[in-house]
């Protein structure tokens, strides 16, 4: 069974129906790139802003949030705020691209919106990965963390694989703006649901519980321990250090991967680009509950073959666009790996730092780590693309032989004691 308790139950259903939205909106805005770019005049260079405002914002937003969650203990109240956030973001940002009475509400410009609309939605999305992660840490057994948080993150995965292609329906039907508007208000159904049923139940910590304690002199050392070891500290220095090279790499393709479909490979917009973002994307719904598994068993080697396999992938694909079948395999293997690292990088922070640094910790690693590097990737690629876009794939390579390196950082991680 994927859960013992109701208490798990409902925070396994709850956090993966938020992760589901929380990564389905982060494709939205990379999904209208195209026409942003065509009938709306952006450049290159400002839609990499917009994409890293999303991710820069988070940034600034999870260390925040996770001390609010280790103080307050109050997840369900931080993960409804966070998901109301970000369904203004794609409400805004639909918003921002209509003409007429109702673009007249608030008087700016088109870039200048996207941007805070941006800045809104990224701030919502700097709750869910660390709080989710957080919330199952606690009510599983660390025998059974990666496992629930492969599940969780497989949700996410699905979220990112169906969202660009949902985006292109919806805009098909509804027109670009009304497409927008109504998918940003799909995330308010997962915040009535845990505004009903709160993901926690208690104060205390199940999962302090549950884990055997070393007890010096007849207390309990976990329970007493108020400050972080140096081992600890040093696996979430690299553990992040790790996440924003990787992050840099692998948002940076995927954010120019619809403008290198449409313009460099001459593909027309349209449901088929939907399609090949989904290729990007799908394999990270099974890479999730893979991976999740895996690194309950083999921590730092789950890690090591993740960073490895996603630019592995990403180089093949770029080798092989004669033949389409073996590239959209390297393309769909690429997702396997990129959209896998959650339960690899929050189990091992869930090992590493004592119950009471947890969500500080989770947001250190994912915030400042994924999400700070996601936030680099689209400002790097734009930079050095500017107006000539067939340097994409140049630039991808360099990318993704940096990822590959970062690997041997690994070699730094203390080894946990399982």
């Amino acid at each position: 069974m994927f859960y013992e308790t109701p208490l798990q139950k409902r925070a396994l259903i709850l956090t993966s129906l938020s992760h589901f939205f929380n990564d389905g909106v982060s494709m939205v805005p990379l999904s209208i790139f195209p026409l942003l770019l065509t009938y709306f005049g952006l450049s290159a260079p400002e839609l990499g802003v917009v994409a890293s405002m999303w991710n820069g914002t988070s940034v600034i937003g999870s260390p925040a949030v996770g001390h609010l969650s280790d103080r307050l203990k109050r997840n369900s109240t931080l993960l409804i705020a966070g998901l109301t956030m970000m369904a203004v973001g794609i409400v805004g940002t639909g918003w921002a691209v209509t003409t007429g009475t109702i673009r007249y509400w608030l008087p700016l410009g088109l870039y200048p919106a996207l941007l805070l609309f941006a800045a809104i939605g990224g701030l919502g999305s700097s709750v869910c990965h660390p709080i989710g992660g957080t919330v199952l840490s606690q009510v599983y057994p660390a025998s059974k963390t990666g496992l629930a948080l492969g599940l969780n993150g497989s949700m996410g995965s699905l979220g990112r694989a169906l969202y660009p292609s949902l985006v292109v329906i919806l805009i098909t039907l509804l027109n670009l703006p009304y497409g927008m508007i109504v998918l940003g208000l799909f995330g308010l159904v997962p915040v009535v649901l845990i505004e009903l049923f709160p993901v926690e139940k208690q104060r205390n910590n199940p999962r302090v519980e549950a884990e055997p304690k070393v007890s010096v002199a007849g207390v309990s050392q976990r329970s007493t321990d108020s400050s972080i070891s140096r081992s600890a500290k040093v696996s979430v220095l690299v553990l992040t250090i790790i996440a924003v090279i990787r992050g840099t790499f692998g948002q940076g393709v995927v954010s120019f991967l619809s403008v290198f479909v449409v313009e460099v490979q001459k593909y027309s917009f349209g449901f088929g680009v939907g399609v090949i973002m989904m290729i990007a994307i799908i394999l990270g719904v099974p890479g999730q509950l893979v991976f999740g598994i895996f690194s309950d068993r083999r921590r730092i080697a789950s890690l090591a073959i993740n960073t490895l396999g996603q630019s592995l992938m990403i180089i093949l694909y770029l080798n092989t666009l004669s033949s389409p079948i073996v590239a959209g395999a390297c393309l769909a293997l690429f997702g396997f790996f990129t959209y896998s690292s959650y339960p690899v990088f929050l189990s091992a922070v869930s090992d590493a730092v004592p119950a009471e640094f947890l969500s500080l910790s989770n947001s250190i690693v994912w915030g400042v780590g994924v999400l700070g590097g996601n936030a680099i990737g689209p400002v790097v690629v734009g930079f050095f693309v500017g107006s000539n876009l067939f340097l994409l794939p140049t630039i991808f390579l360099i990318l993704a032989v940096i990822s590959g390196l970062s690997t041997v950082l690994v070699m730094f991680l203390p080894r946990q004691s399982r």
